[in-house]
């Protein structure tokens, strides 16, 4: 048999707080949807950005997302690139809270 969940009592405060709540909603009400709570819980794996300076193989390197000024390090775990003159363009991936490049301009 499944272990049963444990509730402390200020969680079944809350739950009790929001069964209320709906159930004092008139019935012509619209039902309780998920879609918004989904739709923040997608997070982005793949990115555009961009970088300057050389980028060694096994090094993390602070790059721009493309579509913004926010920056993230990621690590390169494929090649050597080297210096250039301007800032160059890459693709970065993430796999759980880590990003990784996965292409660069060369």
């Amino acid at each position: 048999m499944a272990d049963l969940t444990q509730f402390d009592f200020p969680s079944a405060v809350r739950i009790a707080r929001v069964v209320r709540a709906v159930e004092q909603e008139p019935r012509r009400a619209r039902p309780l949807t998920f879609e918004a709570v989904l739709e923040q819980r997608q997070k982005v794996v793949f990115k555009m950005c961009t970088f300057t300076g050389a980028w060694s193989k096994t090094a993390a390197k602070t790059v721009t997302f493309r579509d913004s000024t926010a920056t993230v390090s990621a690590v390169n775990l494929f090649a050597n690139i080297a210096t250039a003159a301007s800032a160059r363009n890459c693709a970065i991936a993430r796999d759980g809270t880590a990003w990784y490049l996965i292409a660069a301009e060369c």
